[in-house]
């Protein structure tokens, strides 16, 4: 009985399946779900072409058709969470999505009151995958674009000729440090500097842990160098671990508690005589 059931909904899905469009178009433009109306309806008509042709062929999924998580389903949801990931993408809403999929129920259900129980369940269900497709991306976009900002904007100066500093902020990637301290290593070879002063005072918790992985890159470039390494403001978690990283790649390190004592060190090494206003 089920699968005479979803068999009959799968064929009337199909028959009407441009009638089902045409019906969603004029209710997702007036849906009152949408708080900002700045996509036409026709820009989704593919994807909301898709989503009709997905759940006609899950309606032939026999006794398990329209079932939430079922395999007859799992394409469905696929289609859902590219969706949101797509509306995320394009700066679109979560009330945009809702829009789409909840208009699109109430047409499926009008032309199927037999089935209008399943399908809800079906099209709530969606709902939230590409809701949660939508945050996911959204969260993604945002996190690469914050790695994008600290690579780019992580200073990386020379404060005197051959007193090369890198001054890590915030919460980098370990892919983020590695490249970070790329362009470090390769000022400090350009610039001839006998030390490299890499200060971690302004490291957050997450770029800490992520220090390992980025700071092993540096080594395997810098190693057999003569560079000494002047570890600043680190912790002591991070600075036993650069300690012991550094010692393994046959370089030497020191540690200073604040970067004005690793500054002046650096320039003692580099040659420069650091005297107070008034010595002679």
């Amino acid at each position: 009985m089920v699968e005479e059931k979803t068999g009959q909904l799968a064929t009337e899905l199909r028959a009407r399946a441009s009638e089902i469009l045409a019906a969603w178009i004029v209710r997702f433009e007036r849906s009152p779900l949408r708080f900002r109306r700045s996509e036409k309806a026709e820009t989704y008509i593919a994807q909301v072409a898709n989503l009709i042709e997905t759940l006609t062929e899950a309606a032939y999924g026999g006794g398990e058709a329209l079932v939430p998580g079922s395999d007859a389903t799992r394409e469905l949801e696929r289609s859902a969470a590219f969706l949101g990931a797509q509306f995320a993408s394009e700066g679109a809403t979560g009330f945009d999505i809702a829009a789409l999929l909840l208009e699109l129920r109430e047409v499926v259900a009008g032309i199927a009151p037999n089935d209008a129980s399943a399908l809800t369940r079906v099209f709530e269900w969606l709902t939230v995958v590409a809701l949660d497709g939508f945050a996911t991306a959204g969260l993604q976009s945002l996190r690469e674009q914050t790695a994008e900002q600290l690579e780019a904007g992580t200073p990386i100066v020379e404060i005197l000729p051959k007193v090369p500093a890198v001054l890590l902020v915030g919460a980098p990637t370990a892919s983020v440090l590695d490249n970070v301290l790329a362009r470090a290593w390769m000022l400090a070879v350009g610039t001839g500097a006998p030390c490299l002063i890499i200060d971690c005072s302004g490291l957050a918790g997450i770029g800490e842990r992520n220090f390992e992985r980025g700071y092993r890159g540096f080594l395997a470039q810098a190693e057999g160098s003569a560079l000494q390494v002047l570890l600043a403001g680190a912790r002591r978690n991070v600075s036993e671990l650069a300690i012991r990283l550094t010692r393994e790649a046959g370089l030497t390190i020191q540690t200073f508690e604040h970067l004005d004592s690793a500054v002046a060190h650096a320039l003692d090494r580099a040659g420069h005589l650091l005297m107070r206003r008034g010595e002679r």
